[in-house]
């Protein structure tokens, strides 16, 4: 389905992360469907089968994109993830975001655990935010994702040719993660609910033992940037 990738991933700003079950998930739902209305948003394709009758008013665009897994070694990638212990939609969640090229929202509490144990760092907020500082803040976080990601994928390729040089690379990257948190200042504090998870593909590979396998799965191994938006939000 790369026709399909190729036309969705120019125009995406992000890849949702929902449970329709979980009370107050279809408010914020709402919320970001209504003040971002211009931002094409993705769902995994284990989302959009588990809320298909649900989301139909939602997809083409409207604000949501049914994404695709554009070659199969990338679905390979988030088999093993799978078959290694990790949700599989926590799984498709961090490695599509990687490979279209995309932060990562995460909307209600229901997989916010298991994101949290495989986060480098976390941006918190001790106060509620206006719409424009949303806004901006997303904005802030698709440059996160971009600028992060040529040298990211470069040294996935370089881990997956050379796996004694990983553990190395990792630490380089929580030093560029650390250096990147600066971005969100403006928000930032050192105690309160967090706002944004960053989490390290190639690090949560590393860790599930799945670090091996085929090139293109360089380009699933970047930093993502995970938006946390509570539910609720009206």
């Amino acid at each position: 389905m790369f026709s399909r990738y190729a036309a969705i991933v120019k125009n995406l700003r992000g890849v949702v992360l929902l449970d329709l079950r979980e009370e107050g998930v279809l408010d914020s739902i709402k919320w970001l469907s209504k003040r971002f209305r211009y931002r094409n948003l993705g769902l995994t394709p284990t989302i959009v089968e588990r809320f298909k009758e649900r989301l139909a008013d939602m997809l083409n665009g409207k604000p949501f994109r049914a994404l695709v897994y554009p070659v199969k070694s990338i679905e390979k990638l988030v088999a093993e993830l799978e078959e290694a212990g990790l949700p599989r939609e926590v799984a498709e969640l961090l490695i599509l975001a990687s490979t279209y090229i995309s932060p990562a929202i995460l909307v209600g509490e229901s997989y916010r655990k298991n994101l949290e144990k495989l986060a480098a760092d976390v941006v918190k907020v001790c106060r509620e935010l206006n719409v424009r500082e949303w806004k901006l803040h997303l904005r802030i976080a698709d440059y996160t994702v971009l600028d992060f990601y040529e040298e990211a994928v470069d040294e996935a390729l370089r881990a997956l040719e050379e796996p004694s040089l990983v553990e190395r690379l990792l630490e380089e990257r929580k030093e560029r993660i650390s250096t990147d948190k600066r971005r969100y200042w403006r928000i930032s504090c050192e105690d309160g609910r967090p706002f944004l998870y960053y989490i390290d593909n190639l690090s949560v590979a590393h860790a599930y033992g799945v670090l091996r396998g085929e090139r293109d799965w360089a380009a699933a191994l970047a930093i993502i940037p995970v938006v946390y938006v509570p539910p609720g939000m009206k």
